[in-house]
């Protein structure tokens, strides 16, 4: 038997033994939390989980770090709140979203203990950042101290903004393998000069899977009066967050990703005494007819012309979700199943990127992968094993709460043998 008619047999039986989960219907909301209360923290409970998921054993997604598939619920009500607005799509008719927006975003406030007058839902994480970057008013000659290992729209549009502008980057590096967060603080505050005034990270990096002690820098970096922008697109839906407790200026997401939300709907906090100050990037109807906005803190940022309604409203059943399960079991089991993947690649004689250590690392998963080959690896994990992932800084396996361990051990036994 070849070694690639063995993998197909591998992920046959594995698709034959979890075959139900792809056929069982989800549950209402409603009916969820009643379960979740009766159920627990065992494996019958995150089965259940799984099956509030419409993918399939042979497309398993573990790519949490690019795109999630939405819950049912959420999926069902974007369908069925679009069918709406095609039947009629009257202003009377829409008149509802407005009410459900504001729900939304009251959900979505209260998750991450702030006010809902600083929560603008906006597209994604990249028109988030770019609204800061192009927001903030600088000078020619002030400094941006940022992460090199940041998102494209979190480094590279303060490239663009410094060339036009006159502004001073300063990229800071970390090493490969951090073993205290101290060090990590340390590389960010000696770049801090009088001349810094904006200070922009990545809560965990999509390209190593670090996770920087971000409050502590940024408690350093408010010390020196240093605006703090946070991109949390690899924590918001996987970490119970306290947007108070850690204190940055402004902070961006997406529902699309570990939220497991409706797609094109991102998140922008913005602390209310900085809404002021910060300029918007799009004025459209609905921001009124004189230039001082009728909107009210952080809905300015929002102007952005014909929305989705329905995918609006989706966020807020996803929200729904997360409240039931609880996001301190979300992060729980989020951690229980990234630890569970690096020990056993680890096991198998295999270097990791990411950290081992869980202070260090989060929910995105990085193998070193040899020079080249790192696409190929992934995509016959995908081909063989029915695991989808990515060749992002190696090969990229990011579990969360709808992955089993099943799901987890078969990456861990497709890693090893390619790997071998």
């Amino acid at each position: 038997m070849t070694s690639s008619t063995s993998r197909r047999e591998f992920l046959k039986t594995s698709i034959s033994l979890a075959a139900a989960a792809g056929t069982v219907a989800a549950v209402s909301p409603m009916s969820f939390a009643q379960r979740t209360e009766k159920d627990g923290d065992g494996e019958d409970f995150w089965e259940m989980v799984r099956n509030q998921f419409s993918f399939t054993e042979n497309a398993v997604p573990m790519n949490a770090a690019n795109l999630c598939p939405s819950f049912r619920a959420v999926a069902e009500k974007v369908a069925l709140l679009t069918a709406d607005i095609d039947q009629d799509c009257s202003f009377n008719n829409r008149a509802k979203f407005a009410d459900l927006l504001e729900n939304t975003r009251s959900l979505v406030a209260s998750q991450l203990n702030v006010e809902s007058d600083e929560i603008a839902l906006v597209r994604n994480t990249s028109e988030a950042n770019n609204i800061i970057n192009n927001g903030l008013s600088l000078s020619a000659g002030d400094e941006i101290v940022m992460w090199d290992q940041n998102h494209q729209t979190n480094n590279v549009a303060w490239d663009v903004r410094a060339q036009r502008f006159g502004l001073t980057i300063k990229r800071v590096s970390v090493p490969i393998n951090p073993t205290q967060d101290t060090d990590l603080v340390e590389l960010f505050t000696r770049q801090f000069t009088p001349r810094t005034k904006v200070l922009t990270l990545t809560h965990v990096s999509n390209l190593s899977g670090i996770k920087l002690p971000v409050k502590k820098i940024i408690q350093a970096a408010r010390a020196s009066g240093i605006y703090v922008h946070l991109d949390g697109a690899q924590t918001w839906g996987a970490m119970k967050l306290d947007l108070k407790d850690l204190d940055p200026d402004s902070y961006s997401a997406s529902a699309h990703k570990w939220y497991m939300g409706p797609k094109e709907v991102g998140l922008l906090y913005v602390k209310a005494q900085n809404i002021e100050k910060i300029w918007p990037s799009v004025i459209a109807p609905g921001w009124g007819d004189e230039a001082s906005t009728i909107l009210q803190g952080a809905r300015k940022f929002e102007s952005l012309g014909q929305r989705d309604d329905a995918a609006l409203a989706g966020l807020g059943v996803a929200a729904q979700m997360h409240n039931t399960i609880g996001s301190a079991r979300i992060e729980a089991r989020i951690v229980e199943l990234s630890q569970r993947l690096k020990q056993g690649i680890a096991a198998g004689g295999h270097e990791l990127v990411t950290p081992m250590d869980p202070t260090l690392s989060f929910g995105v998963c990085i193998t070193k992968a040899p020079s080249g080959r790192g696409g190929e690896i992934a995509n016959t994990l995908y081909t063989d094993y029915g695991i989808a992932c990515a060749a992002t800084g190696g090969i990229r396996i990011c579990p969360t709460i709808y992955n089993t361990f099943d799901h987890v051990d078969r990456a861990i036994a497709g890693v090893n043998a390619l790997l071998a």
